[in-house]
């Protein structure tokens, strides 16, 4: 694939939307629940690290880790918080949360560990 630069000519547009009531609702909705989604992927994230810190084998600790990487996922998740069932979100809203945590924690790991590299 060319890049921009490469080719002749740019186009570009320009678009203003202006949704309905009921569209912005769903909008807002749909916008909320993929930021509770992130924010529980990296509240989620941050508590398996520091029980992963525990290197005594606590059943209590253990078990927790266990609860958390199952809740990773989208359909534990929608189960474990009953208002991310409701209809009128998208169907790919939460995946695409969580995908983009990853993408964002591995970008996140690729950028410090070559800094760590050169450091030592």
């Amino acid at each position: 694939m060319k890049s921009m630069a490469r080719m002749k000519y740019h186009y570009g547009l320009k678009m203003r939307c202006y949704p309905s009531d009921q569209q912005k609702q769903l909008i807002k909705i749909n916008s909320d629940a993929s930021r509770f989604i992130y924010n529980e992927m990296v509240a989620i994230n941050k508590e398996l690290m520091q029980l992963r810190r525990v290197k005594l084998p606590i059943d209590i600790v253990q078990d927790r880790i266990k609860q958390l990487t199952m809740r990773q996922n989208a359909k534990q998740m929608s189960n474990h918080y009953q208002f991310l069932e409701d209809k009128r979100i998208d169907s790919l809203t939460k995946s695409n949360a969580i995908q983009n945590y990853r993408k964002a924690w591995n970008a996140f790991r690729k950028v410090h560990a070559e800094s760590v590299k050169n450091v030592v």
